[in-house]
């Protein structure tokens, strides 16, 4: 080779290089550049209605549960057991229209109870129980009924089994999502006192027991909610909050204060482990320490209730409708029900009005694409809000899909995301992928679907002009060859 050339070759191979180079640029990066974009998305006006959360009227009224996803099953103990070790399963599937109901894909509130008061004498618990418990019968200003001894072994033993089965029951479908643990006083309202008429008061160790037979029977049931009603709570402590007084200014304040303590001491024992520890260790080495930051069960675990009966319904949703607003609100309550509108009462802007402040609502706010040009992928993020009260509690898969040019879907994925992390005002930003094809310039759609795990059921998102088609899937974007 001559001197010439092999001085010049190194020369002439960085040449070739930095051509061949900008050739493979020229044809990647123009044509992967196309595909960044950032679009930015409305929450709709109107809040749809979704699985799991609104209104939760008596199932035995089906007229009134007609348009509403909850039914509530306030189920006496005398319907379920009225002979010893006879669960009547197939009474209280009539009674309660359930066929009707899992058919239509609702789901069900249920509160088991031993005391509704009435106008007429009567008993809730099963007759043969009251002939080997104690109890007596009342007649005052809560109404007429019979308060049973809570703390009778007897009758302790006969509500476990009883609701053993109860829950084994409800094992078997998904139909039941909450269960408020009630039991104790009139309507299970555990600070109600016409239940102490017989001056028979639950101790607190009787109301742990009631707690701890609920946290055992439901113990396995991953898709059923345990609420709770009690000032204190040792035995279930992951379970959420439940009263009937929204309406009333005082009582819900006095509620909402019991939760948030009742959080607190929740924390407070969780923090006394290791975390604890960490923290002292801190301290010792000059470090401050975190301090506690006041919890809402809301957070972490469904609230709900039933308006007021001190107050006339209209009232609630017109005259006094600005606080009943406000106390659904600081509530933060995912559903209403057994006392709430009515069918006719739910088509009134007051109804509407509340029915907008109740439980979760999700949107799409954000979506950016961009390339990963070492792994060659396109890269999708989807950044989700929530302008509800309260999170989605379940985290049912959050599915992307990417239709081509021709409508035909070429991608699938679950995206990593959980529904119940997306608090109200928080943005949860994920991520999905598709691996990078020339095809994409030609035009490609996105869409994203929440679906049951059954798939069954599906969300809808609160996306402005966006309507999602009969498989739940929301086409959320659009990319078209503009060259």
């Amino acid at each position: 080779m001559k001197p010439f050339i092999r001085r010049k070759l190194p020369v002439i191979m960085i040449v070739v290089q930095l051509i061949l180079i900008l050739g493979i640029l020229f044809y990647i990066v123009p044509g992967r550049y196309r595909l960044y974009d950032i679009v930015l998305y409305d929450a709709a006006e109107n809040v749809p209605r979704n699985p799991m959360m609104g209104y939760a009227p008596a199932a035995q009224n089906a007229e009134d549960c007609a348009q509403t996803d909850l039914v509530f099953i306030l189920l006496p103990f005398s319907e379920w057991e009225p002979q010893e070790g006879v669960f009547d399963r197939e009474g209280v599937t009539e009674k309660y229209h359930l066929e009707e109901y899992k058919a239509g894909k609702k789901h069900a509130v249920l509160r088991f109870v031993c005391d509704i008061p009435s106008t007429e004498a009567h008993m809730d618990i099963p007759e043969w129980l009251r002939a080997v418990s104690g109890g007596m019968e009342y007649d005052d200003a809560s109404g007429k009924g019979y308060a049973p001894d809570y703390g009778n072994e007897i009758f302790l033993q006969a509500h476990k089994e009883a609701l053993d089965a109860l829950a084994s029951w409800c094992r078997e479908d998904n139909f039941v999502s909450f269960v408020e643990i009630g039991s104790v006083g009139q309507n299970g309202v555990w600070t109600s006192t016409a239940d102490t008429a017989s001056g028979i008061a639950p101790s607190e160790e009787v109301f742990g027991t009631y707690e701890k037979q609920y946290a055992e029977a439901f113990s396995q049931d991953e898709d059923i909610e345990l609420l709770t009603c009690a000032e204190t709570q040792t035995e279930a402590p992951e379970a959420g909050s439940w009263n009937d007084v929204l309406g009333d200014k005082q009582a819900v304040g006095e509620w909402t204060t019991r939760s948030r303590e009742r959080a607190l001491s929740d924390l407070q024992k969780a923090e006394a482990g290791e975390q604890a520890r960490n923290k002292v260790s801190k301290a010792a080495d000059g470090e401050k320490g975190e301090e506690l930051q006041s919890p809402e069960i809301w957070t972490k675990a469904p609230v709900g209730g039933g308006l007021t009966v001190s107050l006339p319904m209209d009232t609630l949703l017109m005259d006094s409708l600005s606080d009943t607003l406000e106390q659904v609100r600081s509530s933060h309550v995912t559903f209403i029900g057994p006392n709430c509108p009515d069918a006719e009462q739910q088509a009134a802007n007051g109804s509407e009005m509340i029915q907008r402040d109740m439980g979760y609502c999700l949107y799409l706010s954000r979506l950016q694409t961009t390339m990963d040009f070492i792994h060659d992928e396109l890269q999708l993020h989807f950044t989700f809000n929530n302008i509800g009260a309260a999170p989605m509690y379940r985290d049912w898969p959050v599915k992307m899909f990417i239709y081509d040019e021709h409508k035909e879907c070429i991608r699938e994925q679950t995206l990593d995301l959980k529904l119940s992390e997306i608090l109200p005002g928080r943005e949860v930003t994920v991520t999905g992928t598709l691996p990078y094809s020339r095809k994409l310039l030609r035009g490609y759609s996105v869409g994203i679907a929440i679906v049951s795990p059954d798939g069954t059921e599906t969300i809808t998102l609160a996306q402005k002009g966006v309507i999602p088609n009969s498989e739940g899937v929301h086409r959320v974007y659009r990319f078209k060859k503009s060259w």
